[in-house]
């Protein structure tokens, strides 16, 4: 059964911070993940929740739902394109990640054909 502690360093490692990292953004010790024997204070999980609102408070404390939870986007005037607010979850989040990665390989793909055909075109002007 995971503990806390145990979801907490999973957020870390998704977020791709180090535990250092994490503490110095939430304001506590360095070795503060590492330390852990009991469940948060409350001041720590509003703090948490203050640099991270997209980890799922429950989840972290309890185990329950999932790690990551809905979030409103705004930009500085508070709203986003024509006025409208947007919320993003996880599975979305995920869907436009690997389009993302579906697209860089695309791309690498036609830099190695790229690559290929100015390779030939060198070789016959020789």
């Amino acid at each position: 059964m995971q503990t806390t502690k145990d979801r907490l360093i999973e957020f870390i490692k998704y977020k791709r911070l180090s535990q250092a990292k994490f503490a110095g953004d939430i304001g506590v010790s360095r070795n503060y993940v590492n330390s852990m024997t009991e469940n948060p204070t409350q001041d720590t999980l509003n703090k948490i929740k203050e640099k991270f609102p997209e980890l799922n408070i429950d989840w972290l404390t309890k185990g329950t739902g999932d790690m990551l939870q809905y979030v409103e986007q705004r930009n500085i005037n508070g709203n986003n394109i024509q006025g409208q607010n947007v919320t993003v979850n996880k599975s979305q989040i995920d869907i436009f990640l690997e389009l993302l990665k579906n697209k860089d390989d695309q791309l690498n793909k036609s830099q190695e054909q790229i690559d290929r055909l100015i390779g030939i075109i060198e070789r016959t002007n020789n």
